[in-house]
Order: structure tokens, then C-alpha cells, then sequence
């Protein structure tokens, strides 16, 4: 490649450089920026809908007030006179055959005294808010009446001729407040529960069109393209009375106009950017091909005399930088004639030698083994094509490499003899230690229990893979009374033996501790300090030990540094049990551990593993991990039998493995609980 066209690709690679540097700064701008605003939409859209909701309250609150002031109102409603109250409140301004208007009078022994619907069992307000406001408490806000229906109530504490105290509520459809938030955003906006269900949409088909995965709980803003449009998608929370979230008020501004006008701003920058980048390049190279051809001349003679051809002259003879390269070449022509006729003299006497200095290792070479001696000979001819080296050096080396070879073949045969006396040896110890390690794989399996005896409160299965001959995991469930049953998974840190003994000691430790300490906060402390005491080899365990009561399904448990569990309904939603904030066992003398309480429902399984689902890899080096591991739970655990749902488990990681090998010891175990206060029956 010519120097004027290096130096051209080296200024293009900068421009190059440049332009990518400031494009990648544009990108970091633009993302800060939309990051920036998206958080400035979501606090926006949030203040906008609390003041909507607080003027919506505010003026139900001014309606309240006078309902209590109206005498027509106590009167009619003392009586129990329906259309009196219906016609009372027409006159302060409700219209209780709205069905976007919600009232409801109820009384200190929560006895509705009056509905919009004329219902003694409505109940706009759940049992606690209701006692909040008997006790005077004014509450404002949403409030969910049904899975599609969404309110902004108030309410009011009053007292009644007869009836004591009573709470007035008066609620009105969220959906207005929700289209006055639109008209103030210029945007189409949806509200939706925390189940995905939507309230009240302006634009239910463009919500349709979207198919949004929204997480209600959580402020997000993102750029979505429907149909060739740009929006701007923006989700808050919205709260009810409780302070707690009952769902997400969504809104779709369009943005399609700035977005392509952006856009084709960006693209003329760019445009503009590699036409002066093309522009200067080229210029570059034009001016380099004028400036280096007296160069590129002067290089075409030197090129002639590399390849012998001493009849080249050069035509330019100066001061200047050409006429000296000139001067140095016509030198060179006269001591490339001298080196030549100096170098076919000496070749002709290194033939003459060198054919008897090679007859002679030849016949030398024939002492040695067939294959060095064929390496000896190729090295000869190796020798003799080269013809440039000298021709001692050459044959020294050649001598040299041949008295290695005898030496080495020599020591090869003695060291085979004595590799070939250790090896029937050390084979011999190696057959025993395989026989001894297959003995303690099958005395390890056997203390982990196999079946659980029939019941029809609960049903257990367990099964651990060792990644080696003996493993470190281990699993065990036990009745600790009639009613009580004890179960625990648990990893000791290493594998091998040293890790299988460490795990035998662990659950023999535990299971005698469990049946004299029923908290499992003081058993796992217990077996910590045993385990502690004198760990000289600092060894560890993760546990996960627990109780469940079959009577009731409340379940404590201690998390000891383990994999969360998770958690599976009868509907088949999947969660993680939390974590209690337990360091590992063995670690330190005296920790104190903290036990949690869950009470599962008839149908709900519990799966414990290790962190060999989790952390099994396939060939190419990638985990399993925690997502794949969820997503084969949800489709479908709490249709699985409890022995079927470990198989499958362990299914999908040997499939996903695709032959690797297993890095660590792999153990899961299933209890699903099916309720009932009885004795135990079998079956």
C-alpha cells in the first residue's frame, strides 16, 4: 500500500473517529434528555391527578356538608322514606339514578341505612376504612367497587336522630376525573386496575392496538410506534383511601410531528457531516499523489536494483533530496557487481564440501531409531537447500541435534520403564478408591429418606444428583409430632468427600436438635454453635429449615444465606418466599437467627433447591439462572404431581445443559399442602 495512501485511510479513520465520538455524545445527550423528561411526565402527570382527585373530593365534600345541613334529608331518612331521601338529594344535587353516582348512609353498627341502589349489602368501604371513618376520620380518594370499577369518594360522620352515629359516602365514577386528566395532558389516557383489567379508556381501541405490558405499581415512560405513529406512553400509580396502589392511569401523547421533524434534522446533520468528511478526503489524497511523485520515481530505480538489474540509471541528478538518493544508487550498482562475483566463488566451494560432510552424517544418522533418523536426514536436506548459512555453523548444528536425539532416546527408555512400573501401581490404588468412593455414594443416598408415608394433609418428595462420586447437599422431612412436620434443604460450600462428611454431620446435628427445639429460629442457632465450635477445615452450609403445622398450613422457617424458595398457589402464580437475613451455618459462634411465619392455602406447594438448578451451565458457559427456572414454574407446577414437578425441574436443566458436564450437586424438594383438620389417614 502506498505511504499517500496510509496517510489518506489513517486521516479517514480520524474523521471517522471524530464522527462516531460525536454521534455517540449525541446518543448520551438524547438518552439523558428523554431520561430526564421522562421523570419530569411521570411527577407532571402525578401532581396533575392528585389535584384532579382533591378538587373532585373537595366539591363531593361541599355536597356532604350540605346533605347533612338539609332537614328534608334527616327527616326522610328517619322515616325510612326511600323516595323522600332520592328526592332530598336531588335537591342538594344528587342523583342517586346516575349510575356514575355512588351514596350510601351506614350506620355505627354498619347496618347500610340507605344505598343509591337500595341495597342493604353494598358496602362501598371495606370493614377497616369503614371503622376510620365511625371514628370521625374523613376519607378522600379512590376506592375499587368492583374488578372493573374505579371511584372517588368522601365521606362524612354524622350524627342521626335515633340512629346515632352514621358515615355519609358519596362517591363519584373515576372515569370523569380520568377525562378531565386527558384534556388537561391533550393526551388519550386509560386506567387500569392492578389485575391489567381496564377501568375507563378514551381511546380504548388504541389501548388495544398498544398491548402494553404495564406494571401498575411501578412509574414508568417509554416510546412506543402504533400504526405509524409516535406516543409517548406514560403509566403512574394511582392510590386509594388506603394509601395502598389500585392500579395505573396510562397516557398515549402523540409525539409523531417533533419525532419525524427530529428526525429529519438528524439525518441532514449526518448527511452533511460525511459529504465535508468525503469532500476532505479526497482533497487530501489529490494533493499527496502531486507531492510524492518525484518520491515515487526515485523508488522505481532503487526497485530495479533489488532485482538485479544493474542497467537502470536515474535521469534527475541535483542537490536537491532526489539528486542525493541518485548519487547513493550509482554506488550501490558498483557493490552489488563486486558482492555477486564474491558470492559465486564461495558457493562453488561449499558444494564441493558439503557434499562430503553430508555422506558422513548420513551413514552416522543410521544408528539412531527410523523416525529420528528421518527427522536427521530432512534437517541435511534442509541444510543443503538453504545454502546461505556457513558451512561449519551448519554441520555443528546438525551434530549437535544428533547427539541430543541419542541422549534422548536413551532417557526415554529408561524413564518409560520406570512410568510403566508406577503406573500398574497407582492403577492398583485408583481401582480400590473408585470401589471405596462408590461404597460412600450409595451409604449417602441411603440416609436421605426416600418416600413419605402416605397423608392426606401433605404431600413430600425429594432427590438430589451429586455433581461427583459424593456430594454435599442434602434434603430431609420428618414428623416432629403429629401434627407438626419438619422439612430442610441444605448446600455445604466444596464437594467431594470432605463436603459429603461436613453434610452427614450437618443433618444428623439437625435432625436431633428439631425434636426438642421446635422454633426453628433455635435449632438452626443450636446447630450453627455446634457446627461452629470446631470447624478447623472452615467449612460452611446454607440452610433453609422449616415447620409446617397440618392443621392450619402455617409454615416458620429460618433462611440461613439460602436459595429462595418459591412459592406456588393453586391458581398458579409463582412467588419467592422472603428471606429471613440469615448468614450461613458454621460461620460464627452465636449468631442469632430470625424465623418468618407463611400460612399456605390447600393446593400451594412449596419447591426448595440448591444453586446447582440455578447455577448449571450449557456449553458455551451460560447459567440457567433464576429466569428460566420461574418460567418453567409457571407453565404449569400446580397441575404437576409433587414427585413430577422435581423430574420436570431437573428435566429442563439437563436439557438446557446440552451435554455439558454438571458443575455442582443438584438437589430439590417438593411439599404441597392440601389442608384438613383431622387425624392422618393413609392410603
Amino acid at each position: 500500500m502506498l505511504l499517500r495512501t496510509r496517510i489518506t485511510l489513517i486521516v479517514a479513520t480520524g474523521f471517522a473517529v471524530l464522527m462516531l465520538g460525536i454521534w455517540g455524545a449525541t446518543l448520551l445527550r438524547d438518552r439523558v434528555a428523554e431520561a430526564q423528561e421522562s421523570e419530569l411526565a411521570i411527577e407532571g402527570q402525578t401532581v396533575l391527578w392528585r389535584e384532579i382527585v382533591a378538587f373532585q373530593t373537595a366539591n363531593l365534600a361541599r355536597i356532604l356538608e350540605r346533605v347533612d345541613g338539609s332537614a328534608s334529608f334527616r327527616i326522610a331518612l328517619g322515616f325510612s322514606d326511600r323516595p323522600g331521601v332520592a328526592s332530598a338529594l336531588q335537591e342538594l344535587g344528587v342523583n342517586i339514578n346516575d349510575d356514575a353516582t355512588y351514596f350510601e348512609v351506614v350506620s355505627a353498627d354498619r347496618e347500610v341505612v340507605f344505598s343509591d341502589g337500595g341495597s342493604a349489602n353494598r358496602y362501598i368501604l371495606d370493614a377497616g376504612s369503614l371503622d376510620r371513618a365511625l371514628k370521625g376520620e374523613v376519607l378522600s380518594g379512590l376506592r375499587q367497587v368492583s374488578a372493573t370499577q374505579v371511584i372517588v369518594l368522601t365521606t362524612r360522620t354524622v350524627e342521626l336522630p335515633g340512629k346515632g352515629m352514621a358515615v355519609l359516602v358519596l362517591g363519584r365514577d373515576a372515569a370523569l376525573g380520568m377525562e378531565r386528566f386527558a384534556r388537561g395532558l391533550s393526551a388519550t389516557t386509560t386506567l387500569v386496575t392492578l389485575r391489567g383489567r381496564v377501568v375507563a379508556s378514551t381511546d380504548f381501541r388504541l389501548w388495544e392496538r398498544a398491548r402494553l405490558a404495564i406494571t401498575p405499581r411501578r412509574p414508568t415512560a417509554e416510546r412506543v410506534v402504533l400504526d405509524g405513529r409516535n406516543y409517548n406512553v406514560t403509566s403512574i400509580p394511582v392510590s386509594d383511601i388506603s394509601s395502598s396502589t389500585v392500579g395505573a392511569l396510562v397516557s398515549f401523547e402523540d409525539t409523531t410531528e417533533s419525532v419525524q421533524a427530529t428526525s429529519l434534522i438528524h439525518r441532514s446533520a449526518v448527511a452533511g457531516a460525511i459529504g465535508l468528511v468525503l469532500i476532505g478526503v479526497i482533497g487530501l489524497n489529490v494533493f499527496l499523489w502531486y507531492s510524492f511523485r518525484p518520491l515515487e520515481s526515485a523508488i522505481d530505480v532503487l526497485q530495479a536494483l533489488s532485482r538485479g538489474d544493474t542497467s537502470v540509471t536515474v535521469g534527475h541528478v541535483g542537490n536537491d533530496e532526489i539528486g542525493r538518493i541518485a548519487s547513493a544508487v550509482v554506488a550501490l550498482r558498483g557493490n552489488v557487481q563486486a558482492l555477486a562475483e564474491s558470492r559465486r566463488q564461495r558457493e562453488r566451494v561449499r558444494r564441493r564440501q558439503e557434499a562430503v560432510i553430508s555422506s558422513e552424517l548420513q551413514a552416522l544418522a543410521d544408528a539412531i531409531d527410523p523416525t529420528d533418523r528421518e527427522e536427521v536426514l530432512a534437517l541435511l536436506a534442509k541444510g543443503s537447500e538453504g545454502g546461505q548459512d556457513d558451512e561449519l555453523r551448519r554441520v555443528a548444528r546438525v551434530l549437535h541435534d544428533l547427539s541430543r536425539r541419542i541422549v534422548e532416546q536413551h532417557t526415554r527408555l529408561s524413564s518409560m520403564v520406570v512410568e510403566l512400573r508406577e503406573a500398574l501401581i497407582t492403577k492398583t490404588k485408583l481401582a480400590g478408591l473408585q470401589q471405596e468412593l462408590e461404597i460412600a455414594r450409595q451409604v449417602q443416598l441411603a440416609i436421605l429418606p426416600k418416600e413419605f408415608p402416605p397423608d392426606a394433609r401433605v404431600a413430600v418428595h425429594g432427590q438430589m444428583t451429586p455433581a461427583r462420586e459424593v456430594g454435599g447437599d442434602f434434603y430431609d422431612y420428618f414428623m416432629i409430632d403429629d401434627t407438626t412436620l419438619g422439612f430442610v434443604v441444605a448446600d455445604v460450600s466444596g464437594k467431594g468427600v470432605p463436603a459429603a462428611l461436613f453434610m452427614a454431620i450437618s443433618r444428623t446435628l439437625l435432625r436431633s436438635t428439631a425434636l426438642f427445639e421446635r422454633s426453628p429460629a433455635g435449632c438452626i442457632r443450636r446447630l450453627n454453635d455446634l457446627l461452629a465450635v470446631e470447624n478447623e477445615q472452615m467449612l460452611f452450609v446454607t440452610v433453609l429449615y422449616g415447620v409446617i403445622d397440618l392443621s392450619s398450613g402455617r409454615v416458620s422457617y429460618v433462611n440461613a444465606g439460602h436459595n429462595l424458595p418459591y412459592r406456588i398457589t393453586r391458581g398458579g402464580e409463582v412467588s419467592t418466599v422472603p428471606s429471613t437475613g440469615g448468614m450461613a451455618v458454621a460461620v460464627l459462634e452465636g449468631f442469632v437467627y430470625v424465623e418468618h411465619e407463611l400460612h399456605l392455602q390447600p393446593g400451594d406447594t412449596l419447591f426448595l433447591y440448591t444453586d446447582g438448578v440455578t447455577e448449571a451451565f450449557d456449553v458455551d458457559e451460560r447459567p440457567y439462572g433464576e429466569g428460566r427456572l420461574e418460567e418453567l414454574l409457571r407453565s404449569g407446577a400446580a397441575d404437576w404431581s409433587v414427585p413430577e414437578l422435581s423430574e420436570r425441574v431437573l428435566a429442563a436443566v439437563h436439557v438446557f445443559e446440552r451435554g455439558a458436564p454438571q458443575a455442582d450437586d443438584i438437589t430439590c424438594l417438593t411439599l404441597r399442602y392440601f389442608g384438613g383438620h383431622g387425624p392422618r389417614r393413609t392410603r
